[in-house]
């Protein structure tokens, strides 16, 4: 099974009890949408720096980070979309309560984890780039790639804290290089996103780097 799609069933696991039946199902429409290249590039980067690390694990850290960014970037929608002026309100609602579940379901997930702090600061960005966006001089699309810059950066120190208990000093720059190369909306698949990761991950940890090969 490759990493995507390691993430996506952990995602589908993780929404599993989440009710009632139609906030569930639409929990499952943002999940089949959904590029899932956050919870790949997690997953990948702790399959390629630790031997020990279980699929499970980091399928499930994966999932988490795609939770909280699904419904960020649902949340962008809505406010870019105002269904509720424009629109169907009652669509409007449902997806609004979907983007604050899995947002939180995310977080929940994520808040022991060394991470937290990183997430719970990209929906603060968040929070202020869409109040920003509201300049009529604001450059709205730049504004917007800061969601993805964000997720990309964590994705990539998840899943070397989760491989090593610790983040190496050159994942950090690597990880905000490779954020600018892959902050597109929407962003870029997970082939693409995965192309060469595991080596440059291997080059940006240095001596912390144990090689994982692929996951069992």
């Amino acid at each position: 099974m490759d990493e995507a799609a390691r993430a996506r069933t952990a995602f589908r696991d993780g929404i599993g009890d989440i009710g009632p039946e139609a906030l569930r199902e639409r929990l499952e429409g943002v999940l089949a949408a959904a590029s899932m290249t956050p919870g790949a590039l997690t997953v990948c980067t702790a399959a390629t720096l630790g031997e020990s690390v279980g699929p499970d694990a980091a399928a499930q850290r994966g999932a988490s980070l795609q939770m909280t960014y699904e419904g960020l970037a649902l949340s962008r929608e809505l406010i870019d979309a105002d269904p509720w002026t424009n629109g169907d309100r009652s669509n409007g609602d449902m997806n609004a309560i979907a983007a604050e579940v899995l947002v939180a379901r995310g977080f929940e997930r994520l808040a022991a984890t060394a991470v937290a702090a990183d997430v719970v600061e990209a929906v603060r960005r968040f929070g202020r780039d869409q109040t920003r966006r509201e300049d009529p001089e604001a450059d709205r699309a730049a504004l917007d790639r800061g969601l993805e810059t964000d997720f990309i950066r964590i994705a990539v120190v998840a899943g070397a804290d989760l491989a090593l208990g610790s983040v190496p000093e050159g994942i950090g720059p690597f990880a905000d290089a490779l954020a600018g190369e892959l902050r597109t909306d929407p962003l870029s698949p997970p082939d693409v996103a995965l192309d060469g990761l595991e080596e440059r991950v291997l080059a940006a940890a240095g001596p912390d780097a144990t090689t994982a090969g692929d996951l069992p």
